[in-house]
């Protein structure tokens, strides 16, 4: 403590010469000092009386107690004596026990203060109190406190922490008395009510306050309200009648002028007062709607969306569908039973048992008509912030116009296909049939001729007038004649076999083995008379010998298609140039295979198109834009390999073609 304790002394001890009285029952008398004595040894208090010379004149035995001391110290003894004990004990502190000891007895003289707490060294409380005597001295008193100045300080701070929590919380607090009067309440309540402090100081009655929240404006009337005008006391006590005093926990919700909406709680208390909390849930009613129309617009896009949604808990029942999905699957909005919806629910399982989402597959399943139809379709999980899986949504996009126009389109395709087979041919027999016309002129010139030379000689036969020279002469002719009439006979067979094998190859598209080399020696004859009207040739570096077990047919198409598209797209009428034909065999297994020319190359901005179908750079002149998708589509198909448009340096146009040896 900070003031000054007196050490407690002792009253001197009852006389033991005093004789005790034969019955016991009886009081024993005692004398005024004793009495006084003995009273103040009965006291929870410790008591010191010193004069002016500070002399200890009565000291009890609590006050030995309350500062630990023995009871060395008797009426008589000399108070700056005990003062400077304590000083040096540190009962007032640290610091010179000198000085300490001069400064507690300066204010022990004058008395000051009169009551004050000290605190001693081991944290206990005492209360003193100083009374000046008559004779310059003083009487004072010790209180033990501890007990009282501990429960007030926990009280204090039990409060103090009570008001931080009301003040600090969202909500407005007030309690009101039985009487429904304002006596305790939070800043909260202030914004809430909008009523200043100082009126609610003054314990107005809650009809007050409500009186005047109307007249401002901070209540409103709700809607199923009479129409009372201006009179402020009729709506007073329209609104008491119905929540001043509820018979049980009430919560309403009370819009304000300014716009806020106040949830009210309303508690009653078991003396007849209230509690009443307020809480802003104006964010949380905007919260609300903005969910509410984010759902609203959600659900209407979902349903928007022109694929088959559904949403499924772990156990597989339906939780959430779109229009889609019910207009396909009908009110019931489950699928027909069956394989489809087998395989759907094993992937479901999947999906809700690793956490993994299943990619986009097709599928086909029936329809609630029982109408097949194909989907394309995904499966997601859904998880929670364990990340367990809780849902499993499946999006399916129906496909079935689709696959019908991708058959179609391959049907077309395969027509314009064989269109382009039946062209080829066509061209190739027209080509043929230029070649062959020359050797079997030759051969007839020179049968007519030898038929002429036979008739002649003949003739001088039978007139016998055949000379040697004659015959000779015919011999000769007949020689030359043969000869001439045999080669140009095996010319043109052997140009005939050559359009037989390709024709019967480009016509069947069975699969044979054949020489490549030779083979494309027999497809450039078939283009001869197409190459014949340029200034373009076609060069091979081809090994013989290097066999292919393939469609050879096929194949065929696939050069003619190269080579007439270089002819009408990379070179100019009348221009020159060289199309280089290599090929090699890979370790792999694999052919190898180039094209190359040196014609006007192919832009940049169309290069990725040129496989496309019916892409083409000359419609205007007939182009069908057919023959490198034709390329691609008997690479990739019937070949079994690839082709690819190369870069590389200079101009023109560089294909790579890869297909298996067998």
């Amino acid at each position: 403590m900070d003031g000054v304790p007196t050490l407690s002394a002792r009253i001197p001890d009852l006389p033991k010469d005093r004789p005790s009285p034969v019955d016991r029952t009886a009081p024993v008398p005692l004398s005024g000092d004793d009495l006084a004595a003995f009273a103040l040894e009965q006291m929870d208090q410790g008591v010191m009386l010193v004069d002016a010379d500070l002399t200890v004149r009565v000291i009890n035995g609590r006050l030995y107690e309350m500062f630990d001391v023995p009871r060395g110290y008797r009426p008589g003894a000399d108070y700056a004596r005990i003062v400077q004990l304590l000083a040096r004990r540190g009962e007032y502190g640290p610091g010179d026990p000198d000085a300490i000891a001069a400064r507690q007895l300066e204010r022990a003289r004058l008395g000051d203060p009169a009551l004050y707490e000290h605190r001693r060294p081991d944290g206990r409380v005492l209360e003193v109190r100083t009374r000046r005597t008559a004779g310059g001295g003083f009487v004072r008193t010790y209180s033990d406190v501890t007990e009282r100045r501990r429960a007030e300080d926990d009280l204090a701070i039990q409060r103090h922490l009570l008001r931080l929590t009301l003040e600090n919380i969202g909500q407005g607090i007030v309690l009101l008395d039985r009487d429904l009067r304002y006596i305790a309440w939070n800043g909260n309540a202030l914004d809430l009510l909008g009523v200043p402090d100082e009126i609610l100081r003054s314990s107005p009655t809650l009809p007050d306050v409500v009186r005047l929240q109307i007249a401002n404006g901070m209540v409103e009337m709700p809607a199923d309200a009479p129409e009372f005008g201006d009179d402020l006391d009729a709506k007073t006590a329209w609104l008491m009648e119905r929540i001043g005093r509820p018979e049980r926990e009430f919560v309403y919700a009370r819009p304000q002028g300014d716009g806020r909406l106040i949830e009210v709680r309303v508690v009653q208390l078991p003396d007849g007062g209230q509690v009443r909390t307020f809480t802003d849930i104006t964010g949380r009613v905007i919260a609300d709607e903005a969910l509410r129309q984010g759902r609203e617009i959600l659900t209407g896009v979902i349903d928007a969306i022109p694929a088959l949604i559904d949403v499924k808990d772990r156990d597989g029942t339906v939780r959430l569908t779109n229009r889609f999905y019910r207009e396909t699957y009908g009110p019931a909005a489950a699928p027909p039973p069956g394989a489809a919806a087998e395989r759907a629910a094993a992937l479901d399982r999947l999906v809700a048992e690793s956490g993994q989402g299943v990619p986009f597959h097709e599928d086909r399943a029936p329809d609630a008509t029982g109408c097949l139809r194909d989907w394309l379709s995904t499966k997601m999980p859904l998880t929670d912030e364990d990340g367990e899986v809780t849902h499993i949504v499946t999006v399916a996009l129906d496909i079935t116009a689709r696959k019908r126009a991708e058959a179609e389109l391959r049907d077309a395709q395969a027509s314009l296909i064989q269109a382009e087979k039946l062209a080829s041919l066509a061209q190739l027999v027209a080509g043929v049939a230029h070649e062959v016309n020359t050797p079997i002129g030759v051969t007839l010139t020179a049968i007519s001729h030898l038929a002429d030379e036979v008739g002649r000689i003949r003739a001088l036969f039978e007139e016998n007038r055949i000379r040697r020279s004659d015959f000779q002469d015919f011999l000769e002719v007949a020689w030359e004649s043969t000869q001439m009439i045999l080669s140009n006979v095996e010319r043109a067979t052997g140009l005939i076999q050559s359009f037989k094998q390709v024709a019967s190859d480009q016509a069947s598209g069975e699969r044979r083995s054949f020489d490549l080399a030779a083979y494309i020696d027999e497809v450039l004859l078939s283009l001869r008379p197409r190459l014949r009207h340029t200034r373009v040739t076609v060069e091979l570096d081809i090994p013989s010998g290097l066999i292919v077990d393939g469609y050879p047919g096929a194949f065929a198409q696939v050069l003619s298609n190269l080579i007439i598209n270089a002819l009408v797209h990379a070179y100019d009428e009348g221009a020159s140039g060289r199309i280089l034909l290599t090929a090699r065999r890979l370790p792999s297994g694999w052919i190898e295979m180039r094209y190359a020319d040196d014609g006007k190359g192919i832009p940049a901005e169309i290069r990725s198109r040129i496989f496309d179908p019916f892409f083409t750079t000359k419609r205007a002149t007939g182009a069908s834009g057919l023959g490198l998708s034709i390329c691609a589509n008997i690479m990739t198909g019937t070949m079994r390999g690839s082709i690819a448009l190369e870069d590389g340096p200079g101009t023109g146009t560089r294909f790579l073609l890869r297909f298996p040896v067998g």
